[in-house]
């Protein structure tokens, strides 16, 4: 982050208190932290609430750790009075609601600069196509990116507090799991481009309908205006829909059309993906075709910013996954995919199928946690498992979570081996006598289930 005038920043925001009114008109900022445990000496500490946990509670850590300015809503000053009082030197600002103006301020910060803007949403893939776009732009442009999944009203504004005057261009990935999300987070972005990787069942239980969560997804791209560029997956059953109306220029990727599409897929396993784009051939350690698709997307924003297919072969081949997001591990010659991080019906099935493609020395083994968020279709989306189940050749189920059980009940319905555990410790021991070499085992849950915890169990021991 540059150094900005607080006033600037604060453009348009609802300031309702000023501890020191001559400090705050010649106030500049350096830093703005929104955890005290990353805070340091100098820093301008907002105080936000949470689900888990209200900033509000650690302004006293933020004074201790050396912050010279505090932002907190103004309708908690009785109970911030002492710190006020005993802090003469920090300055100390009210607002109306610091989660919004939070946004604000990082609208206001990203103003200043004339640069690229792109946002990447989608049901499934979003980081990963993030960091492959990132990749790919970094063989030219100084880039920043949004961080793991920094992509909702608190991620976006950390984002783009990284961006200064080195930067060309902003990639940010825009997540959403309620209405209305994706047209609030534009509004603080202002993107120029927008990527839209797939539409899929994720959240449907805030959503109600896909339709309804195609339509949360094409705000990203209807804000945008004639010198922009949407970029469309031409697969998705959702395109028409998705490119109707639009006054934006549309460019299309996809697997099997579009303006960009891999000639041929050369091969796809557990070390990643080889295939041709462009006349050219490419090795990722993306896995599946999922994975192909995102790298497709990422190279066709690539052209459309001028790079050449080396640079884009490149940042392809260069990028790798995330952690929890399709990491290999090898234990005792066991293969563990590392997909921990998130799961929804569209991606369990996108690497269930990656799974069957996958030769195995021996067996193909789902560790599967609940998929959450489906509201009152949980139990038919778990149902429908099953059936990319035995397509793709899985042979034992593994399920933690009273979702993942019905998966398993069904799977044992149809003839399928399946072991059902309320703790992580037994899952862990359990499959570690269940497997040997040989065996490739795909680890899948929400985040909430924190499954990582069995990638864990083997990797420790």
């Amino acid at each position: 982050m540059k150094c900005v005038e607080l006033t600037k920043l604060l453009r348009d925001v609802n300031v309702e208190y000023i501890s020191d009114k001559k400090a705050f008109d010649s106030f500049s900022i350096f830093s703005i932290s929104t955890d005290t445990r990353s805070l340091h000496q100098d820093d301008v500490f907002i105080a936000l609430p949470g689900e888990n946990y209200d900033g509000h509670s650690f302004i006293g850590d933020a004074l201790k750790g050396g912050a010279r300015g505090i932002l907190f809503e103004a309708r908690w000053f009785d109970r911030l009075k002492q710190y006020v009082e005993k802090s003469a030197g920090t300055l100390f600002v009210g607002l109306k609601n610091t989660r919004k103006s939070f946004g604000k301020i990082a609208e206001n910060y990203l103003g200043l600069f004339s640069i690229n803007k792109i946002v990447v949403t989608g049901s499934a893939g979003k980081t990963t196509t993030k960091g492959l776009i990132s990749s790919v732009l970094s063989q030219r442009y100084n880039v920043v990116e949004s961080i793991g999944s920094y992509n909702n009203d608190v991620g976006v504004p950390k984002t783009i507090l990284g961006v200064d005057d080195a930067t060309d261009i902003l990639v940010q990935e825009l997540g959403t799991n309620h209405p209305g999300e994706i047209t609030y987070l534009s509004g603080i972005v202002h993107q120029d481009c927008a990527v839209v990787i797939n539409i899929g069942p994720a959240h449907i239980g805030f959503f109600g309908s896909e339709e309804n969560i195609a339509r949360e997804k094409k705000c990203a791209v209807e804000v945008l205006d004639r010198r922009g560029t949407a970029f469309l997956n031409a697969d998705d059953k959702y395109f028409s829909f998705m490119k109707e109306g639009l006054a934006t220029k549309i460019k299309s990727f996809g697997l099997h059309g579009g303006d960009l599409y891999p000639e041929s897929i050369i091969s796809i396993d557990v070390e990643g993906s080889e295939f041709i784009l462009s006349g050219t051939r490419i090795t990722t350690r993306v896995l599946g075709e999922h994975g192909i698709l995102n790298a497709t997307a990422a190279a066709l924003v690539g052209f459309e910013f001028g790079l050449t297919i080396d640079e884009i072969k490149r940042g392809i081949e260069e990028y790798q996954d995330e952690r929890g997001r399709g990491n290999i591990h090898i234990w005792r010659g066991v293969t563990i995919i590392d997909e921990s991080y998130n799961a929804n019906p569209l991606s369990v099935t996108a690497s269930l199928r990656f799974l069957g493609k996958t030769k195995a020395e021996g067996k193909k083994v789902l560790v599967l946690g609940d998929m959450l968020e489906l509201g009152t279709q949980s139990e038919q989306y778990h149902r429908k498992i099953t059936d990319s189940l035995i397509k793709n050749g899985i042979s034992d189920l593994y399920t933690y979570g009273k979702l993942a059980r019905i998966t398993g009940e069904d799977f044992q319905r149809v003839g399928g081996s399946a072991h059902h555990y309320s703790d992580v410790q037994q899952l862990i021991d359990s499959l570690k006598k269940g497997v040997k070499s040989g065996d490739i085992v795909l680890v899948k849950g929400s985040r909430k289930i924190e499954l990582e915890k069995v990638v864990q169990g083997f990797l420790i021991h």
